[in-house]
């Protein structure tokens, strides 16, 4: 009895650990679309609403506390928004995060914007917890 009660616990610890952010899934979708770095610039052109954090830190999957709106500008400018409030604003491009990633440069700190960025469907992840960092996801608006 006592083993079938802590089988059941253990499937129940690891289901609740379980990541919302599939990252190698993401990945996988990505890199079948095989985007040069036009067609990112312009899949990112418009705006984009936070939906999920994954933090490599704790492991642990949460979904937004705040709305938060990313808008880029086909001109290169970007607005970040919480809570309706501008919390970034500036320039954007984009930069080789490893060799079969880009990633964005941008001209104000955003703590949702950094990492390698992962697009499937209508989401795009900022994957940046190969570096020990955290997973942004933004569905598109």
């Amino acid at each position: 009895m006592k083993f079938i009660v802590s089988l059941i616990l253990v499937c129940l610890c690891l289901s609740a650990c379980k990541k919302d952010i599939d990252v190698i899934s993401f990945s996988e979708c990505h890199q079948a679309q095989n985007l040069d770095s036009a067609v990112i610039y312009n899949k990112l052109v418009g705006s984009w609403k936070w939906t999920k954090q994954n933090c490599f830190s704790s492991g642990k999957t949460t979904k937004a506390d705040k709305t938060v709106i990313v808008s880029f500008n086909g001109n290169g400018s970007f607005t970040e928004m919480e809570n309706a409030a501008v919390t970034a604003q500036g320039t954007w491009g984009l930069q080789r995060e490893d060799i079969n990633y880009w990633g964005l440069s941008l001209s104000q700190y955003s703590k949702y914007l950094w990492g390698r960025i992962l697009f499937c469907n209508n989401e795009v992840l900022f994957n940046s917890s190969y570096r020990d960092g955290c997973d942004n996801l933004f569905e598109r608006q």
